[in-house]
């Protein structure tokens, strides 16, 4: 019977250091990946700054007391009565973004340099975004905020409204991406407008 309880003692022995071995292994690995894990945060950076080439396009409705960015400049084609005006421009787009919640929420503010015949139309957005990573190489974002346009074609006028956007980064490493992104601005003083963007160019991660 003693050597029984002997055996029996062993046995547990030997079973209980079995089973701490993995999971003594599997904490060390949690614990390295973790480690790694905030290296590779650090290594990245939290902040994103790009620049892109950008076409830019305004409408607003047609009015007579309306000055505003479009009818500053001459049409392409003749206008009627109660036809949108448009201003088409390509320009440059600038945007600095910082990671606010890693994978939850970040903020951006970009500037689009516009010139064009008569002046100059000069965007500016302040934006939160939603990012969506898919992969270490795709990534996905939406995001909302404000908006401000400062455009001058014959008498300076500033506009205000609401920023929408979206768009993807293509990772090519850890520091340089393709960016191609989406925009819509609601401009609701001192008339209302429509403004959209479409961009795409790099972006760098520091």
């Amino acid at each position: 019977m003693k050597l029984n309880m002997k055996h029996s003692r062993v046995f547990l022995a030997v079973a209980a250091a079995t089973l701490a071995a993995p999971s003594a292994a599997f904490a060390a690995s949690a614990l390295d990946e973790h480690e790694h894990g905030d290296e590779h945060e650090e290594d990245v950076g939290s902040n994103v700054l790009s620049l892109k080439l950008a076409g830019l396009e305004i409408l607003s409705p047609a009015s007579e007391e309306s000055g505003g960015p479009v009818r500053g400049e001459e049409a392409e084609a003749e206008e009627g009565e109660g036809e949108e005006h448009v201003l088409g421009r390509v320009g440059v787009s600038i945007g600095v973004e910082r990671v606010i919640v890693p994978g939850w929420l970040e903020a951006e503010v970009s500037v689009l340099i516009a010139p064009g015949e008569g002046g100059i139309t000069l965007p500016i957005d302040l934006v939160i975004k939603k990012p969506f990573e898919f992969s270490h190489e795709l990534e996905a974002f939406i995001g909302v905020g404000l908006a401000t346009s400062w455009l001058k074609a014959g008498e300076s006028e500033t506009a205000y409204g609401a920023a929408s956007q979206a768009g993807v980064y293509y990772w090519m490493d850890k520091h340089f991406a393709l960016a191609f992104e989406g925009e819509y601005n609601l401009l609701l003083s001192p008339e209302t407008e429509h403004e959209f963007v479409l961009a795409s160019g790099g972006a760098f991660r520091f």
